[in-house]
């Protein structure tokens, strides 16, 4: 492999930015499959404005994403307004929120908060026609919600307060499209966030202080996330501003529930695609749950059922970009990069890479079974490093209780043969992803 940087010729004056701000999922897996195994990076240098590189090593994808103090997340056009949680924090304040949250996501939370989701899917499943057709990423958006806030919130969610959550996601999405504005002018000439993207930023942080707001003023209020970050808050060693706890509420409330969604939301596209394989998925769910609702104890035998979650992430990952910017001038894998040049390292495009895996494009949940393995650096549907999602054991599990938990009972069909993706901060469907729905005899 090269130890240069390899600069793909584009057209005049923006470069081939242009291309990769019109179809960046196309973009991204071009380079890899044009130059992976070649070159471990791939620049696109418009002549103005910010430069980036791809990373197409996996190997150094993971050495950059363990770095945090060499490569930090980037800010770009809205995001420069980004609230300062776990997710988009850094330096002391990450190591802070880190140590404070961390206890929330290991040992008997797991199993609690499986249980959660467990009763969650009965309960949607009780509102669910016998015979009809739903919208299912709004469906299951106000299912993971709804989820995500009595496990780390200790408060259930009302179907008309998760769809507004469910909407303002919607507006975030339209406003964090890639854009040629926010790769090739300058911060200072960029234009800010707009009407409707600051009416939604507002849903959010209302939706949060409600639920910070009810711990406050609860004379016993249960242990839990916002318990935690309240008494860290109060502890003079931890600088944690009123501000930081309300954005770390919105961020776990919307990240827990919409990649959570959009995973499961695929699963059942695939599996549209494949109906073989969701009978298979449906038989395994009556014969390990015997028609009762899926246990932390179960989760080990739906071993199908993890192999359709992990193949979806592989081929649809919610996260389909991770960013890094470079703090210093450094060298990566021989090659010169500058502080502030940008460093894109896609999910999408490493797990479509036909030099790692087989019929890259084809939907096969029993390749890992067999020779696909969960340490393939190529695959990284959480990030890497130290932060790799701290909710990925809870999302895996929320994802297979809830596909067993619906095919035990309901057979779904996504009634469209493609989706429409829309790459943005995560990786959602376009318009809306109807399905019909049935109960089973």
């Amino acid at each position: 492999m090269s130890d240069t940087v390899h600069e793909p010729a584009g057209p005049p004056v923006i470069g081939n930015m242009s291309r990769f701000t019109d179809d960046p999922l196309r973009v991204l897996t071009g380079l890899q499959e044009a130059y992976g195994g070649q070159y471990p990076l791939v620049r696109l240098d418009p002549p103005v404005g910010q430069r980036f590189t791809v990373v197409l090593d996996p190997e150094l994808v993971h050495e950059i994403l363990a770095q945090r103090e060499q490569f930090r997340r980037p800010a770009v056009g809205p995001e420069a307004q980004q609230r300062q949680g776990l997710v988009s924090s850094d330096g002391m304040l990450w190591e802070q929120q880190r140590s404070v949250l961390q206890p929330e996501f290991v040992g008997g939370n797991l199993s609690t908060y499986a249980d959660i989701a467990s009763e969650t899917v009965t309960e949607m499943l009780a509102d669910w026609p016998e015979d009809g057709t739903l919208d299912l990423h709004e469906e299951l958006s106000v299912l993971t919600m709804r989820v995500i806030t009595q496990s780390l919130f200790s408060r259930d969610t009302g179907r008309e307060q998760a769809t507004a959550v469910h909407n303002a996601l919607a507006t975030f999405s339209e406003e964090f499209e890639p854009s040629l504005t926010d790769v090739v002018l300058p911060e200072r000439l960029q234009p800010g966030p707009s009407e409707e993207f600051e009416a939604a930023d507002e849903v959010l942080e209302g939706v949060a202080e409600e639920f910070v707001d009810w711990h406050r003023d609860h004379p016993d209020p249960p242990t839990d996330m916002i318990t935690a970050l309240m008494d860290a808050q109060a502890d003079p060693e931890i600088e944690l501003s009123e501000n930081e706890l309300i954005d770390e509420a919105v961020l776990f409330m919307t990240g827990g529930q919409e990649t959570t969604a959009l995973t499961i939301t695929y699963a059942f596209y695939w599996l549209s695609q494949h109906p073989n394989i969701r009978e298979r998925v449906a038989e395994e769910a009556q014969t390990v749950l015997g028609g009762d609702p899926p246990t932390w104890g179960d989760l080990s035998e739906l071993t199908l059922t993890e192999r359709v979650v992990r193949e979806t992430l592989r081929l649809t990952p919610a996260v389909w970009n991770l960013s890094r910017e470079a703090r210093t001038d450094t060298e990566l894998a021989g090659a010169s990069i500058d502080a502030g040049e940008f460093l894109l390292m896609s999910p999408y495009a490493h797990h479509r890479d036909s030099r790692v895996w087989s019929d890259p494009l084809q939907f096969r949940p029993d390749r890992w079974a067999g020779e696909a393995s969960r340490s393939n650096d190529s695959y990284f549907p959480f990030g890497s490093g130290p932060r790799v999602c701290i909710g990925k054991q809870i999302a895996l599990t929320e994802a297979q209780f809830t596909l067993a938990h619906v095919l035990q009972e309901f057979d779904v069909s996504v009634d469209r043969k493609q989706l429409d993706l829309q790459p943005s901060v995560t990786l959602r469907p376009s318009r809306p992803v109807e399905a019909t729905v049935r109960t089973r005899g």
